[in-house]
């Protein structure tokens, strides 16, 4: 890499040489090739040619479609969060579920209104 920019900065240094001697005219048309080759090189290429066919394909739609699969994958990703994210709730609700049909309450400690409030409190003691 350090050969190839070494090459290039002498590559300059000699071409720079012989900068001061040339025909005003001469220097301007070098100087007009330089621009149009600087703006060629720099124009985003719009089409594709297949070899052997000859025609350009248009590549328009190529930085939509990128962008289009960014949108489709993330939106991918969030769908899955979320269906990850439900099935641990439910696993989390089953759990609570079969501690409660597996304990011996009556039906109507079920419909009492403190009965929340104990769960809650049962299954924070639990948990320490």
């Amino acid at each position: 890499m350090n050969e190839d920019i070494e090459f290039g900065y002498k590559a300059r240094q000699i071409l720079n040489q012989g900068v001061d001697s040339l025909d005003r005219k001469v220097a301007r048309r070098l100087h007009d090739a330089r621009q149009a080759a600087l703006h060629c090189q720099r124009a985003p290429v719009r089409g594709l040619r297949i070899a052997g066919i000859g025609q350009t394909v248009e590549l328009a739609f190529l930085p939509t479609a990128r962008n289009l699969l960014a949108v489709l994958a993330l939106s991918v990703g969030v769908m899955g969060t979320y269906y990850w994210n439900a099935f641990e709730q439910a696993k989390e609700n089953e759990e609570i579920d079969s501690a409660l049909l597996a304990d011996e309450l009556p039906p109507s400690a079920y419909l009492d209104r403190g009965f929340q409030a104990w769960l809650e409190r049962a299954s924070d003691s639990s948990s320490q």
